[in-house]
């Protein structure tokens, strides 16, 4: 009896927060809604990160937009204008040893129709990552640093759709 009624009120509870989640207008990721706009996409990007413009190719792909190679045919330009990408100290030890470091990782960019009227402004996205720094394990380190970077950058291109996505929805409400 008593597991049958643990069995129930486990089963209750789920089912009372699954309801709590939707109510509240919860929802999972999933795809982006892309307007129509972006239908065709081209990527214009000089001297930025090429890792972050497959990212945005890709998930533009997996979002249903076609991404063009020809300008002429875009309905939408997605212009990445220029990224950087630097660290800074944040902390040194006795010995004047460094004790950790803050990546910075950031990128403007803006979308424009085909005629160059914008249907977003230029913005900026930027990402702060730290991390503590060991001396005495330096390839390993180097190699978390570069799995931070990527990261950042993984996260930067799915800020700027969601940048994309977020103007261009509350844009179509006001007109």
């Amino acid at each position: 009896m008593n597991k049958a009624w643990a069995n129930l009120s486990r089963f209750g509870g789920g089912l009372l927060l699954l309801v709590g989640l939707t109510a509240c207008g919860f929802h999972l990721r999933g795809q982006l809604e892309l307007p129509e706009a972006m239908a065709a996409t081209y990527i214009e990007s000089v001297g930025v990160n090429s890792d972050l413009v497959k990212r945005l190719r890709n998930s533009l792909q997996n979002n249903g937009a076609q991404v063009t190679t020809d300008r002429s045919q875009a309905t939408a330009i997605l212009r990445l204008m220029n990224d950087s990408y630097d660290r800074r100290v944040l902390s040194v030890g006795g010995g004047r040893k460094i004790r950790e470091l803050e990546l910075h990782y950031a990128i403007r960019f803006e979308l424009v129709e085909l005629g160059g009227d914008h249907l977003v402004a230029p913005q900026q996205v930027e990402l702060f990552r730290d991390y503590t720094y060991d001396e005495n394990d330096i390839l390993g380190k180097q190699g978390e640093e570069a799995n931070i970077r990527e990261d950042m950058i993984r996260e930067a291109a799915n800020r700027v759709l969601r940048i994309i996505q977020a103007a261009l929805s509350s844009r179509s409400k006001t007109e």
